[in-house]
């Protein structure tokens, strides 16, 4: 969660301003924020029930969800973030770090 809002609170919001757009990558990573924090709450619920497979199963979609989603973070996202966001970029890393 903390990797999250880090993200939507302080870097989406900085690469949106830079680059004019709030559509593409960030709202691409946004919507996927939503899926994640709903497979942790049916998660949540599997274990909660002591359904091991649902649980199981969860685990393996979150699993490939955050695979995917790392890549495009790091092929896309802070590739763009790093060649968008130059005189702020220290700025935007405390202010993760704060959080």
């Amino acid at each position: 969660e903390l990797h999250f809002s880090k993200e939507e609170n302080v870097l989406f919001p900085a690469v949106e301003t830079a680059t004019g757009s709030t559509a593409g990558p960030t709202q691409v990573m946004r919507m996927e924020h939503i899926q994640m924090r709903s497979l942790f709450e049916e998660m949540n619920q599997a274990l909660e029930s002591n359904n091991n497979d649902e649980y199981l199963g969860l685990c393996e979609t979150l699993h490939i969800l955050m695979q995917q989603h790392n890549m495009k973070e790091e092929q896309i996202l802070y590739p763009m973030a790093d060649n968008h966001i130059t005189s702020e970029s220290e700025q935007i890393i405390s202010k993760m770090q704060d959080m």
